[in-house]
């Protein structure tokens, strides 16, 4: 007699053990950007702070550092220029245009944080669903 043979075997189906929620898609995208913006207004501080612009990630089991992407940059004047951006797509915000002039360096976070206060009140949606959009790849056709 084997091993497998002493046990109670059936044909029963086990539940799941939890339901998963579906997050609504514009709040997952939201929040998404959010994040990132406040990733930016972080490099923003540390450029400041006169610090390395570093940050960490997990990959896998470690945490690594890498080189961030910045969104903006401070040309001739003093002035800053940036892009929101949704899976390196610019955002065209308010149909407009996708550069924002912020000002000083120092100016920038508020800046952003007027844009996450917008962006919690659904006005960049419609740009960020075309950006989503834009940023998927397209169907692979199958070889014959």
């Amino acid at each position: 007699m084997g091993h497998l043979d002493k046990l109670e075997i059936t044909n029963r189906v086990i539940a799941a053990a939890r339901p998963r929620r579906k997050t609504d898609t514009d709040q997952y995208r939201r929040e998404k950007l959010i994040a990132n913006i406040e990733e930016q207004i972080e490099l923003v501080r540390l450029q400041l702070n006169h610090l390395p612009l570093q940050l960490e990630r997990k990959r896998g089991h470690r945490i690594v550092s890498v080189r961030p992407r910045l969104w903006w940059k401070v040309v001739d004047e003093g002035m800053a220029l940036t892009q929101i951006r949704y899976n390196k797509v610019a955002l065209n915000i308010a149909g407009r245009g996708t550069t924002i002039e912020a000002g000083s360096l120092e100016e920038l976070p508020a800046m952003y944080q007027m844009v996450i206060r917008a962006i919690n009140a659904g006005e960049l949606d419609p740009a960020i669903k075309t950006a989503a959009f834009r940023s998927q790849p397209d169907e692979i056709t199958p070889r014959r």
